[in-house]
């Protein structure tokens, strides 16, 4: 028996690295997933490899930047599933633009896609979760620290732990929780790896090097820990799952 089982997950950005591993990890964890994503055929294709394996899945799409898009999302996991108990908003988009060569339409993407679709994500799912459910939010270690050559990206990831912090107190009293990852570098199409890796046993997940590169899987396990009622104690925060490249960032002269 699942540590999800019976309960209903929603995933956004489904299609593609991190959404990938987490919609794929929720639905052997007894979870009924909901992937949503502006890649439509990508989502279904994930939603289609969880029923052939006896799971329960359906597939929308999602642009996170549009209010109408997050409502239907919601409208569709409540009429396919009648409730839902996590939200993982993980769909977001990157931009390495130096400070001073970033135009005002690099910072409005990143600010509307990772920042205001966040807000709309949370204010959409917020309402419609269970008593007891969770919401987790991708944000990034850039949004704990200065990144030059992608600061709009940087500056709408600070903007998502705002969220995160202000939407816990908001909705802690109907005992719900929202929580940021702020990953470090991730094998995803950001780093250019466009292959997804399979996934593994939890327990036989490689431990990647001090300040190394992390499989998506590794984001996605954090994930469902901060969805479930075992990280009950766990509210507002931002979980730095980076290992160890802050603590060796700025690196050290050769």
């Amino acid at each position: 028996m699942g540590m999800f089982a019976g309960k209903v997950a929603l995933v956004t950005g489904g299609a593609s690295g991190i959404g990938v591993a987490a919609a794929l990890r929720f639905a052997e964890e007894g979870a009924a997933v909901v992937i949503a994503d502006l890649n439509e055929v990508g989502a279904e294709t994930i939603a289609a490899e969880i029923r052939a394996k006896g799971g329960r899945a359906c597939a929308v799409r999602c642009d996170v930047a549009s209010e109408a898009d997050n409502a239907a999302m919601v409208a569709l996991a409540k009429s396919e599933y009648g409730r839902i108990d996590a939200a993982f908003l993980n769909a977001g988009a990157y931009a390495q633009t130096g400070f001073a060569e970033a135009d005002a339409a690099t910072f409005d993407t990143m600010v509307a896609i990772n920042l205001k679709g966040a807000w709309m994500g949370l204010q959409a799912v917020l309402p419609a979760l269970e008593p007891g459910g969770a919401a987790v939010v991708t944000a990034s270690t850039s949004g704990v620290t200065g990144l030059a050559v992608a600061a709009a990206y940087s500056a709408a990831k600070h903007g998502v732990i705002g969220l995160v912090r202000s939407s816990s107190q908001a909705f802690a009293a109907r005992g719900l929780r929202v929580n940021a990852i702020c990953p470090g570098p991730v094998a995803t199409a950001i780093l250019g790896v466009t292959e997804q890796p399979p996934l593994q046993v939890p327990d036989a997940l490689e431990v990647p090097g001090y300040a190394g590169t992390m499989q998506p899987q590794h984001i996605a396990e954090i994930a469902l820990f901060l969805a479930s009622p075992r990280s009950g104690a766990i509210n507002g925060q931002e979980i730095i799952a980076d290992a160890g490249f802050l603590a060796s960032y700025p690196p050290m002269p050769q």
